[in-house]
């Protein structure tokens, strides 16, 4: 009796992880802007997905993923966006993005992560400064 048990109750979290959805994207792209960088993606399949979640870290962050932005899914072939403007406050020169898929069913899929260079707002005013000095 216990191993049926057991036995149901594998088969039942198994099933369950092969009902989420899908997601394919199109595009994905990391630019930078200013001090800011925006993120945008454009999905060609979105198969039963509540919402997107943009996650991101610096290597300073013990490698911890955090989130920056939830937006609901709008539909195969509509770009999504965010502007990320607390860039500044990693410290870092180097920032991993992760875009996730939340599921309707609570799923959570990890679908692109992409890596940026950058470099921070306070090195820039610096330079900037020394420039200046010698001008």
């Amino acid at each position: 009796m216990r191993f049926i048990l057991s036995t149901l109750l594998v088969l039942i979290l198994t099933g369950a992880s092969f009902l989420a959805g899908q997601v394919r994207l199109s595009a994905f792209e990391i630019r930078e802007e200013g001090n800011d960088f925006r993120v945008t993606w454009t999905t060609e399949l979105e198969d039963d997905v509540r919402q997107f979640e943009l996650m991101r870290r610096s290597p300073n962050s013990n490698d911890q993923f955090v989130r920056v932005h939830a937006m609901p899914s709008h539909g195969i072939g509509q770009q999504y966006g965010f502007i990320d403007s607390q860039v500044f406050k990693s410290g870092s020169d180097k920032l991993d993005y992760r875009l996730d898929a939340v599921y309707s069913n609570g799923v959570r899929e990890s679908i692109r992560t992409e890596s940026v260079n950058y470099t921070s707002t306070a090195v820039r005013r610096t330079w900037g400064s020394l420039k200046a000095m010698f001008q």
